[in-house]
């Protein structure tokens, strides 16, 4: 089962991916970004949440949900939300796999014995969309030093206690923040869950690759209910996903275009009718599953088959409607 992603979303004061800090100012990861324009080509600086940032906090939603069903197919590390190199030293990829389901899913390379496995789950950069630039500002935020019994010190206090008078001052920092439309996309080839890349024979119970797979979709919609990145405890991500469009098959399918282009929904259009018209014979395990309104719209126009094309009312429901596939399709 091969899964694939893009969408739109608005989101307004996050600070979701900094990147470090210069003193007492904290900036966000920003990157050149190529718009099509009347005149030409355009590029410009603006703040970006890395796919790696997503690819992490997806992990993690991943891990909370198999956990929150009595899972025991989460290795003590990830339990933990420590998602790095892997530490564990099995003899092949397959005991990887058997053991954690983030590994499973997210990917592993052991640089002792270089066994490796490709990450299922790919993200994008999420990118301010094609139309519209984002904007950017700097928030002040301060944090105050107090005594061992909670009080804020005076000049006296603070020079007895840290040798220094400038203590007592409040610490004052500013943070970056930012707010645009972002464009997304996401491809899972859950064909491979629970199931060895080198030697397909190997694999789990059929049952624990479909709740693996399960959980990787589901994780999806905390991540664009905005369940992701950095500063979450003061600028939690006002986040509302508006657009969201999922091509799902059996098959090994093409990616669909980035939500970021302002033509993301036409193109994946043409990219389903190119696929289906030499793999029409797997209409019966292909489905096009995309919201109300301008994405459902469009595909119609674009003359994708009916029969391909499904239309929900949110992005939820859609990532909702690829887990219900998944014991159907998953095999």
């Amino acid at each position: 089962m091969y899964v694939r992603i893009s969408g739109r979303a608005v989101i307004n004061a996050h600070s979701t991916n900094a990147e470090g800090a210069v003193g007492a100012y904290i900036g966000l990861s920003k990157m050149p970004i190529v718009r099509r324009t009347a005149k030409g080509y355009e590029i410009s600086e603006e703040p970006v949440i890395s796919g790696n940032m997503l690819k992490h906090w997806h992990a993690v939603m991943t891990t909370d949900l198999l956990l929150s069903k009595g899972s025991s197919d989460i290795c003590d590390l990830c339990k933990q939300h420590i998602m790095f190199r892997s530490p564990h030293n099995y003899q092949n990829e397959f005991e990887y796999i058997d053991k954690c389901a983030i590994e499973d899913l997210h990917g592993f390379l052991d640089p002792r014995s270089n066994i490796r496995r490709e990450s299922l789950v790919k993200f994008s950069f999420m990118i301010p969309i094609e139309e519209l630039m984002s904007a950017t500002a700097a928030i002040t935020h301060n944090r105050v030093v107090l005594t061992p019994e909670g009080k804020i010190p005076t000049r006296e206090e603070a020079r007895k206690l840290w040798g220094a008078e400038e203590a007592a001052a409040m610490m004052l920092f500013k943070r970056e923040h930012a707010s645009g439309v972002y464009g997304f996309t996401c491809s899972m080839d859950l064909a491979y869950v629970g199931k060895s890349i080198y030697d397909p024979t190997k694999q789990i119970d059929i049952n624990r690759r479909k709740n693996r797979a399960k959980a990787a979709i589901l994780g999806l919609i905390n991540i664009i209910s905005g369940q992701v990145g950095a500063a979450q405890s003061r600028a939690l991500p006002a986040i509302k996903t508006t657009e969201l469009i999922s091509l799902v098959s059996r098959s090994p399918v093409p990616n669909v275009t980035h939500g970021f282009y302002s033509d993301y929904i036409e193109n994946s259009a043409e990219v389903v009718r190119a696929w289906f018209s030499v793999h029409h014979s797997n209409a019966k395990h292909t489905m096009v599953i995309a919201t109300e309104g301008r994405p459902l719209n469009v595909l119609k126009e674009k003359g994708v088959s009916k029969e391909l094309v499904l239309g929900v009312r949110s992005a939820e429901e859609a990532l909702i409607k690829v887990t219900e596939l998944v014991d159907e399709w998953l095999s």
